[in-house]
């Protein structure tokens, strides 16, 4: 177990001390688990009072808070300096660089130096895996696939022929890249299927959940941009391009063609239909849908299905509550119209 002072986690966190910066700091702890000698982070300055009965021993806190029995670190952006130092008590588990005996790797196949390769897994013909990557047990990497530096590909992982993958990319247990697109063309009397000739590109520092499938495009590539995390259970289409940075929450889906711009966030079960676009750092609430070929204007926030700009779409759910009564009213208003006008006519 590592333990450090409060003064040299403020040098890691490039914070600033107020309080005792000799206490010693062994882990990292929440607001809901309060543990001594372990520290936590809040981003509101009124909570720091509800942690000071607490055996918490430092907060990481915004600048100008205050507190009387605490140690505070102050720092910008409390919680990523708390996500930090769970990096630091919590090393990444590493894989040791062995390639197993019980793995298939073809003839062809380019492994660098320090790639971990477990039992089972299959590299196919003329893969090539980058410097200090792992491919765990059971994962399979089709033909041509290429993979950068220090990515970690789990287990049960199905990358199809010609994807391309950059470097310190994680891709999570169960999830398949590269499978065909969903494209048919009716006949007139049956589906007949559009050949999908194009390829995946993950770039770097992107993170892609369990059960994940991203789909390999028609013609092109579909492509994951730098720093893209994808929650578990999340569906790209073909000939999808998801921006630098941008988030996708579970079960979100994203049909053929759509755009969605860099700094993104898509929250749960979003659907949004083909041919769409979404504007840079846009926000799609939970359950969003956005029918075909619409458009979202970037930095605004929007939700419902269909999806409204946040404003609108909040007056119309405040208004549900009171559509049954209104509703009564005007019959009721009308019956006496009616009335009215059976009385002038006589």
């Amino acid at each position: 177990m590592v333990t450090v002072s409060v003064k040299k986690i403020a040098e890691l966190v490039q914070g600033q001390v107020r309080g005792n910066e000799n206490l010693p700091i062994s882990g990292i702890t929440n607001i809901e688990a309060p543990l001594e000698n372990c520290i936590t982070f809040v981003t509101e300055t009124g909570r720091i009072q509800d942690l000071e009965a607490t055996p918490i021993s430092c907060i990481l806190a915004p600048p100008g808070s205050v507190s009387e029995a605490k140690t505070l670190i102050l720092t910008a952006n409390p919680k990523a300096a708390w996500a930090g130092l769970l990096a630091f008590f919590h090393p990444a588990r590493t894989y040791g660089g062995r390639i197993s005996e019980k793995a298939s790797i073809h003839p062809s196949a380019v492994i660098s130096d320090g790639v971990t390769v477990e039992a089972f897994a299959v590299i196919g013909e003329r893969v090539k895996v980058g410097r200090g990557s792992t491919v765990r047990s059971n994962a399979y990497l089709d033909s041509d696939v290429v993979i950068g530096e220090n990515t970690v590909i789990h287990p049960n992982v199905m990358i199809y022929d010609r994807t391309q993958i950059g470097s310190r990319v994680i891709i999570h247990a169960g999830s398949v890249i590269g499978s065909d697109g969903f494209g048919y063309v009716f006949s007139g009397k049956e589906q007949i299927k559009v050949p999908q000739v194009g390829n995946v590109v993950i770039e770097d520092d992107v993170e892609i959940g369990s059960n994940v499938s991203i789909d390999r495009a028609t013609m092109g590539s579909t492509v994951i941009r730098r720093g893209v995390k994808l929650d578990n259970l999340v569906q790209v289409a073909h000939n999808v391009e998801i921006g630098a940075h941008s988030v996708a929450s579970s079960q979100v889906g994203i049909s053929g063609s759509s755009k969605i711009g860099s700094y993104v966030i898509l929250a749960g079960q979003v659907g949004i239909a083909d041919h769409c676009e979404v504007g840079d750092g846009a926000i799609l609430g939970a359950q969003a849908g956005l029918p075909s070929k619409k458009k979202i204007p970037p930095r605004q926030i929007f939700f419902g299905s269909p999806a409204r700009p946040y404003d609108v779409e909040k007056r119309l759910l405040a208004s549900q509550p009171f559509l049954s009564g209104a509703l009564k009213q005007l019959r009721e208003l009308a019956k006496k119209i009616e009335a009215l006008e059976k009385a002038q006519a006589g």
